[in-house]
């Protein structure tokens, strides 16, 4: 079995990620459209699911990675968000099978883009199809293809500096720097992290974490959800409800299963 690519790098990803919240109000607004559970797909340490929890819908958070749930386990008993509240489950997001159907369905934060083939994103979706109530309600964000520089495909990538922070938990300066590699003929980028951890007295801790993001067009998007039997219904550029356009960086779909779903 192949190792957890996240096994070294949950604790490092809240302290990436955890503050993001630009996308927590619009899915807490779609949740309030049913008066059903909601179940995140690809959930990883919490960070939207906790919230969601704290604001009162019933959770299911579903993620691949062991690492990743074990580290959103103890975010949830800091945030005080019981079991009953919120379940998490392992599983792949192309194969699972829960007993259960919710009112909305969430893929977030670009996680579908970790589906690298066209079979895994149909399995996806025909999963999260199968799981929602009639009438219910899809919803995922992903990166648009204008948001990457295709034309650097071949090109040494250079590694460039996303940002600086200090962990006010351990007093060391955080650094993470990207490089990425587009290759344009699988629409997919080969993105490699690194964090480096700068102490007071300047030793450093260095972490890498490498991961493929595929990238799909609205209009391809759209297909594989009306393949699946979700019928789209909005499509924005931003959580604020921007209209598409050109040089859209987000693309955001929300969908709704049939009546007979």
């Amino acid at each position: 079995m192949s190792r957890d690519p996240y096994a070294d790098f949950a604790e490092l990803y809240d302290f990436a990620y955890w503050d993001f919240t630009d996308d927590v109000d619009f899915y807490e607004n779609l949740a309030r459209i049913h008066d059903a559970p909601v179940l995140e797909l690809g959930a990883g340490t919490g960070r939207l699911a906790i919230r969601l929890a704290a604001a009162g819908f019933p959770v299911t958070g579903l993620d691949s990675s062991a690492p990743m749930l074990a580290r959103a386990r103890e975010n949830m008993r800091a945030a005080g968000i019981s079991e009953k509240r919120l379940r998490l489950v392992q599983a792949p997001m192309t194969d699972f099978d829960l007993g259960q159907r919710f009112g909305l369905v969430v893929v977030a934060a670009n996680t579908f883009q970790h589906l690298l083939t066209t079979a895994e994103q149909r399995a996806c979706l025909a999963c999260a199809a199968r799981h929602l109530i009639p009438g219910g309600t899809f919803a995922m964000s992903v990166r648009s293809p204008a948001s990457v520089s295709w034309e650097d495909a071949g090109a040494p990538a250079p590694v460039m500096l996303d940002w600086t922070r200090r962990d006010a938990a351990t007093g060391e300066t955080v650094m993470k720097l990207v490089a990425a590699h587009p290759d344009p003929a699988t629409m997919t980028r080969h993105l490699t992290y690194i964090y480096d951890r700068i102490g007071p007295d300047g030793s450093l801790r260095r972490a890498l974490f490498e991961t493929d993001l595929r990238y799909s067009s609205q209009a391809e998007v759209e297909l594989l959800l009306q393949e699946a039997g979700l019928h789209v219904t909005h499509v924005y550029g931003d959580y604020d409800l921007a209209p598409v356009g050109p040089g859209t960086e987000q693309l955001i779909f929300v969908a709704r299963a049939g009546s007979s779903s």
